[in-house]
């Protein structure tokens, strides 16, 4: 598969890390970061801030990381590598997303944030870093960088080039909004084996639940499911809600020949979310990671709706891109995240 250098980039020197999710695209003017009137979800204060970071400049380069002990590769994918299925998606879009996005690359001229994409091929990067010098290195908490640049960048890139297929982890939105854009060629991304992951499930959170609402809730999932006992850790097909002091442990049912291999996300949606709690608008549903679960539930939320499902396994996930059944949105959860506003990949002047 063709890959390619990042032809112009930029680090953050100054040593701060941002979430995976806190920004997307960024602008850079002779050298600094430059968001202005332009940026509207931005405080002027944080506009301040983030001008104020320190960025340096590097140009064709590889990055190799180490993040939370997991190994992988940061460069430039041709976005025709996606449109030619190269890369493959598992998860369905929201169209307004989309659009959002779009209108956004007008206004930026670097990506902050890399798509996450894996395979399944061996390469022993750390290796690579005891035996290749790197032209630059930085160590932030819990993230190494390792930037290489002329012969060894290319050395890195012949590893990915025998891989024939990448899988998306996480960026679905971003690759196929980068996809209708014609003026960008390139997305960046961060490439993991499998291995150095962690698929974790998403589950869902839904305000405002009076009492008596979860009461009739209880009573259809008692008579329409099977009841099992409670699980610290759920199998595939299984639930488990939690309403205030109350807990409710049972199985989705299997569908005969769906073609989606009775999917949990798809059963959830249909059998549980639109079915028993009549909830069809997308905005109506929190999504959360597992670690803001655990601290939610440790606060006692008090009228809020939790569900839970089982983590896919690895192997299910592969078989699932592999076989071309799309998920829903929200399906998987992957880990660990590579930060935002660390690596910025230059796209236009």
């Amino acid at each position: 598969m063709e890959l390619s250098k990042i032809k112009k980039a930029y680090i953050n020197i100054t040593g701060n890390l941002y979430p995976n999710d806190y920004i997307n695209l960024a602008k850079v003017k002779d050298g600094k970061i430059a968001f202005d009137e332009e940026t509207l979800f931005l405080t002027e204060e944080q506009k301040k801030l983030l001008n104020s970071e320190s960025i340096k400049e590097f140009n064709d380069i590889v990055i190799i990381f180490c993040l939370k002990n997991s190994w992988g590769i940061i460069c430039n994918i041709p976005i025709k590598n996606y449109r030619d299925k190269k890369i493959l998606s598992h998860e369905l879009v929201l169209s307004d997303v989309i659009q959002r996005m779009i209108s956004s690359f007008h206004l930026y001229n670097t990506e902050v944030n890399p798509v996450m994409l894996t395979h399944n091929t061996k390469i022993d990067l750390y290796k690579f870093t005891k035996e290749y010098t790197y032209n630059f290195y930085q160590n932030n908490s819990e993230l190494e960088l390792f930037v290489y640049s002329g012969e060894n960048a290319n050395k890195i890139l012949s590893y990915l080039e025998t891989i024939d297929y990448f899988y998306v982890a996480d960026g679905h939105h971003r690759l196929y909004s980068t996809s209708l854009y014609t003026e960008k060629k390139y997305t960046m991304a961060c490439i993991y084996n499998i291995d150095e992951l962690t698929i974790e499930s998403i589950p869902r959170k839904i305000n405002n639940i009076s009492n008596e609402k979860y009461l009739i809730f209880k009573d259809k999932i008692l008579k329409k499911f099977e009841m099992i006992n409670n699980k610290k850790e759920l199998e595939k097909g299984e639930v488990k809600l939690i309403f205030n002091n109350d807990e409710l442990n049972f199985k989705l049912r299997n569908v005969v020949g769906d073609l989606f291999s009775n999917n949990d996300i798809y059963r959830l949606n249909t059998q549980l979310i639109s079915n028993i709690f009549r909830v069809f608008r997308e905005e109506e549903i929190i999504y959360l990671s597992l670690e803001e679960l655990k601290k939610e539930l440790s606060n006692k939320n008090k009228d809020s709706l939790y569900i839970m499902t089982s983590s896919m396994k690895k192997e299910e996930f592969l078989n699932t891109v592999k076989s071309n059944n799309i998920m829903p949105p929200k399906s998987t959860y992957f880990k660990p995240k590579f930060p935002s506003f660390l690596i910025f990949n230059c796209f236009k002047e």
